[in-house]
C-alpha cells in the first residue's frame, strides 16, 4: 500500500518534470541524453556536441553581450573567417547606431562588398571554452538549512574566492578567460563557465528593416511568419588569433569550428536541435506567484509600456528621422509589451495556477511521508505564502518605478546623477564632485542623441499620471503626491513646467550645469522627485530583502526536494540562466485551437499575401516582391518549387535564444531561431508540449535574401554549403 501511495505521489509530481526532449539542457548533462537524442534521429555523439579535448559544435555558438558584459542574444559562426549569423532584432541596436539620415542602413540594408567595408559594431561576443562542475567547492561546509543570510554570505564568499582562484590559475597557463560561476536549481548546483571575450565585432550585412522585421508587432510572437530576421557580423582578432581591441590591422577570427549550411531542407518529424543562451525562465514558480504575475505584475507592465509606445508612435510614424532615432527603444519596449500581454492572458487561460497547486499538494504528500523530509523541507510552503503576501503588498512599487518613472528619460538620467548630487551637497567634497562632473560631461551627447523633447514631454505626463493613479498611495513618496497636487492633477501643465525648468530635459542645459556644478541640482524638479523615489526605495529595501530572502530559501529547498525525489536517474532540467543550453526535438506542425491547424513551414506565398504597399509593418521592397512573384529563387527553392521562409519545431527556448543555430541530425545549420508562438507565450512559467513551438528562419531564405536580393553572393565563397 505504501508503495502504491508513493507511486501516485511521484506520478502527480511528474508534471514538474520535463521529458528529455522538453528541456533546456546544460552541456554537462548531454552524455545522459545521448541515447534519447539518437533515438529521435541524432547522428552525432554527446562529445561531438560538447568536448574540451577537441573541436565541437559548442565552439561555433556565439554569446552576444553588451560592452558591460550583459548577455542579450545568441548566434552561430558560419565560416572559417569568423563570419556569424544572428537575428536582425539582435543586431538592431548596432545597425541603428551605424545609421544616419544620409546613410540609413537600418532602412535600406547593407552588404559589405569586401572586408574593408565592414563597420565596427558596438557590442562584444563570447565563446564558451569549457564548463566545470564546482558544486562541491562552493557548498563545502555550508548546511542546507542554515540561516539564509549567513548561508547567502558564505556562498558569495566561496563563489568570489573560487572565481579568483580559477581565473588566476588560467592566467598562469596563458589563458585570458572570463569565468562565471553560475547557480543551477536555485543554488543547489554550481557550474563554472569559461568564456573568451572578443571585442572587435563588425557588421557585414543586414537586409532592409522592412524585410528583417516584415510583419512588425502585428506578427511578433505569431505564426505563420514571413520575416527574414537575420543580420551578419564578423569577429576580428589580433595576429595571434586572440581577442584584441578594434584596430584596422586586426584579422578575421579563425574558429575552432563553424557550421556547414544545409540546403537540403526539412520535413515534418525531422530531428533538430538548438544550441544557445536562453535568458531566464521560472518554471517552478509557486502557485501564488502565478496569481501575482497574472493579476498584478503583468497587467501593470502591459498598460505602462503600451502608453509609452503610443507616445512614440505619434511622432515616429510621421517623421523618418524620429523613427530612426527611436527605433531601438521602440523595438525593445514593444517586444516585451506583447510578451507580458501574452503571459497575462496565458497564465490564466492554460490553468497554470490550478496545475501548480496540484503539484504542490503532491510535494507536501511526499514530504509528510517521512519525518526527516519534514525536518528539512517543512517550512517551504509557509515561506512561499508569506513571501507572496508581501510581494502583493509591496512588489508593485518596483514595477511602477521601473516601467513608469524610469521610462521617462529625464528621470532615468537624473538617477545616474544621484552620487554627484550627494557630493555637491557636502561642502567638504567639492573637489570630488567637480572631478565626477568632468567625467560625466563626455556621456551627455550620447545620452541625448535619442531624445526628442515633444515625445519625452508626453511620456513624462502620461507616466506621472499612471503612477499617481495606479500605484497604491501608501507606496508613493509624499513629495510625489504633493507635486501632482500642486498642479491640480494637470499632468500636461506639470510636464510643460518640468521641461522649462529642469536641466534633465535638455542636453545643452545639462552640459552647462556640468561645466559649473553646484548644489542647486537638489532643487531641480526632476532630481527632487527622483530623490524622493530613491528614498522610498531605500525605505522599502529591508521589506523587499525579507521577501526575496524567503523566496530564495523556499525556491532552493523546493528544488533540493525535487532532486532528492528523482535520485533514481530521472533528469530534471534547471531553469534557464543565460548559460549555454541545448534543446532537441523535431520539425512539427500544431493545432492551435479547435479546427485551426498550422503547417510546419511557410513560403514566399505568405509574403505576397501579407504585402501591403506603404504599410508600416507589411510593406517590402519592390525588388523583393518582383522576385517572389516571378519565382526568381535561384538555388533556394524546395522540391515543390516554392521558396521556404520560416519553419516550426517543438523546441524549448526563451528570450536570449534569439539568433541561436537550428541544427539537423548531422550538426549542419538549417535555420536561425527567432521567436516562440502566441499560444504558448507563457512558457517561461510552464512548458506546453502540445502547443509550444519555436519559430525559425529557414537558412535557404537567409541565403536567398543575401545572395539574390542583396547581391552579396561573394559571401557564399567562405561558407561550406551542403546541397
Amino acid at each position: 500500500m505504501k508503495k502504491l501511495i508513493l507511486t501516485l505521489i511521484l506520478g502527480a509530481f511528474a508534471g514538474m518534470q520535463l521529458r528529455a526532449d522538453e528541456g533546456m539542457w546544460p552541456l554537462t548533462m548531454l552524455a545522459k541524453l545521448q541515447d534519447a537524442m539518437q533515438a529521435k534521429g541524432l547522428k552525432l555523439t554527446a562529445e561531438d556536441i560538447y568536448s574540451i579535448n577537441k573541436s565541437c559544435l559548442k565552439d561555433a555558438v556565439v554569446r552576444l553581450t553588451t560592452k558591460q558584459g550583459r548577455m542579450f542574444c545568441s548566434g552561430e559562426i558560419i565560416s572559417e573567417q569568423g563570419l556569424f549569423l544572428t537575428n536582425h532584432h539582435c543586431g538592431f541596436g548596432a545597425i541603428q547606431e551605424l545609421s544616419t539620415t544620409a546613410d540609413n542602413i537600418l532602412e535600406n540594408g547593407f552588404w559589405a562588398k569586401d572586408q574593408s567595408q565592414e563597420r565596427a559594431a558596438n557590442f562584444h561576443i563570447a565563446l564558451l571554452a569549457k564548463v566545470e562542475d564546482v558544486t562541491d567547492m562552493v557548498l563545502d561546509g555550508i548546511a542546507i538549512n542554515g540561516p539564509e543570510a549567513e548561508r547567502t554570505k558564505a556562498v558569495k564568499e566561496a563563489v568570489d574566492k573560487i572565481t579568483k582562484k580559477l581565473t588566476d590559475g588560467e592566467k598562469e597557463k596563458g589563458n585570458e578567460y572570463k569565468i562565471e560561476l553560475v547557480p543551477f536549481y536555485n543554488g543547489n548546483r554550481f557550474l563554472a563557465m569559461y568564456y573568451t571575450v572578443y571585442k572587435d565585432i563588425r557588421l557585414v550585412g543586414t537586409p532592409p528593416q522592412n524585410i528583417g522585421k516584415f510583419g512588425g508587432e502585428t506578427d511578433n510572437w505569431m505564426w505563420p511568419r514571413h520575416t527574414a530576421d537575420f543580420s551578419m557580423f564578423r569577429i576580428y582578432v589580433g595576429a595571434d588569433n586572440k581577442p584584441a581591441e578594434y584596430n584596422t590591422t586586426n584579422k578575421p577570427y579563425a574558429p575552432k569550428h563553424f557550421f556547414p549550411i544545409s540546403l537540403k531542407g526539412t520535413k515534418q518529424g525531422d530531428f533538430a536541435m538548438i544550441m544557445g543562451y536562453p535568458g531566464r525562465t521560472s518554471r517552478y514558480t509557486y502557485s501564488e506567484g502565478i496569481r501575482y504575475f497574472s493579476e498584478k505584475d503583468r497587467p501593470a507592465r502591459v498598460d505602462l509600456r503600451r502608453k509609452v509606445l503610443d507616445m512614440y508612435e505619434e511622432y515616429m510614424f510621421k517623421d523618418p528621422a524620429i523613427k530612426l532615432m527611436y527605433a531601438d527603444k521602440y523595438a525593445g519596449l514593444s517586444n516585451y509589451w506583447k510578451k507580458f500581454m501574452g503571459e497575462r492572458d496565458g497564465l490564466k487561460k492554460l490553468n497554470i495556477y490550478e496545475r501548480r497547486k496540484a503539484e504542490e499538494r503532491a510535494f507536501e504528500s511526499w514530504m509528510n511521508a517521512a519525518e526527516v523530509r519534514k525536518g528539512t523541507y517543512g517550512e517551504v510552503m509557509g515561506l512561499y505564502d508569506e513571501a507572496y503576501q508581501g510581494l502583493s503588498q509591496y512588489g508593485m512599487f518596483g514595477v511602477y518605478l521601473g516601467e513608469g518613472i524610469m521610462n521617462c528619460q529625464p528621470f532615468a538620467v537624473a538617477s545616474s546623477f544621484t552620487e554627484l548630487a550627494n557630493l555637491l551637497a557636502d561642502k567638504s567634497k567639492q573637489a570630488d564632485a567637480k572631478a565626477m562632473a568632468e567625467k560625466m560631461m563626455g556621456s551627455v551627447d550620447e545620452t541625448y542623441k535619442e531624445f526628442y523633447a515633444p515625445i519625452e514631454k508626453n511620456v513624462l505626463a502620461a507616466m506621472v499620471q499612471m503612477v499617481y493613479e495606479g500605484l497604491d498611495p501608501t507606496l508613493q513618496p509624499i513629495e510625489f503626491r504633493n507635486w501632482v497636487a500642486k498642479y491640480k492633477n494637470d499632468y500636461k501643465r506639470l510636464a510643460e513646467d518640468v521641461f522649462k525648468r529642469s536641466i534633465f530635459a535638455d542636453g545643452a542645459k545639462l552640459k552647462a550645469f556640468l561645466a559649473k556644478p553646484s548644489a542647486s541640482i537638489s532643487k531641480d524638479p526632476v532630481m527632487m522627485i527622483w530623490m524622493a523615489f530613491n528614498k522610498k526605495s531605500t525605505e522599502l529595501q529591508p521589506v523587499m530583502m525579507g521577501i526575496n530572502t524567503k523566496l530564495a530559501r523556499a525556491n532552493r529547498l523546493f528544488q533540493s526536494a525535487m532532486l532528492e525525489m528523482n535520485r533514481d536517474g530521472k533528469l530534471i532540467t534547471p531553469d534557464a540562466n543565460a548559460s549555454m543550453r541545448l534543446t532537441y526535438g523535431t520539425v512539427l506542425s500544431y493545432d492551435a485551437r479547435d479546427a485551426v491547424h498550422y503547417n510546419e513551414f511557410t513560403t514566399q506565398k505568405g509574403v505576397l499575401e501579407k504585402y501591403t504597399p506603404g504599410d508600416i509593418e507589411f510593406d517590402a521592397p519592390k525588388k523583393l516582391i518582383d522576385m517572389l512573384r516571378n519565382k526568381d529563387f535561384g538555388n533556394y527553392a524546395n522540391a515543390s518549387g516554392d521558396l521556404p521562409v520560416c519553419f516550426l519545431t517543438n523546441h524549448d527556448i526563451t528570450g536570449g535564444n534569439s539568433g541561436s543555430p537550428v541544427l539537423n541530425a548531422e550538426g549542419h545549420l538549417i535555420g536561425t531561431a527567432f521567436d516562440g508562438n502566441w499560444e504558448a507565450i507563457s512558457s517561461d512559467f510552464a512548458f506546453e508540449p502540445d502547443l509550444q513551438r519555436t519559430i525559425s528562419l529557414d537558412v535557404r531564405y537567409t541565403l536567398f535574401i543575401m545572395d539574390k536580393f542583396g547581391g552579396a553572393g561573394h559571401m557564399l565563397n567562405e561558407m561550406k554549403i551542403i546541397r
